[in-house]
């Protein structure tokens, strides 16, 4: 099993396939769940923050410790699949903040 980390914030700011994947993923369900709309919406959501990715030095100096860890990949899917239904982030820094949230949560 291979496991990402991200240790510097070019490589983080990569994360754009998890987006992809995240609204792919979305785009499935809302086949499978064709009365529901927010799986449609989430999966548009979710390419828009991917459109949206900036860092800025002075957060990723916050968050670079966080995400250098094993979790964070779990912690990125969990933050992409509360979009739409838990949170609706209005943009990437909302995003970048709920993910904070869910990395330290415990």
């Amino acid at each position: 099993m291979k496991v990402f980390m991200f240790h510097n914030k070019s490589n983080f700011a990569a994360l754009s396939d998890q987006f992809r994947t995240s609204a792919n993923w979305r785009k499935g369900q809302a086949k499978r769940f064709a009365q529901d709309g927010r799986n449609a919406d989430a999966a548009q959501r979710l390419l828009k923050l991917e459109s949206q990715i900036v860092i800025q030095d002075e957060v990723w100096q916050h968050l670079q410790p966080l995400v250098s860890g094993p979790a964070c990949l779990a912690a990125i899917s969990e933050t992409n699949r509360d979009v739409g239904f838990r949170t609706r982030p209005a943009d990437f820094a909302a995003w970048l903040e709920n993910l904070h949230s869910n990395l330290t949560r415990n």
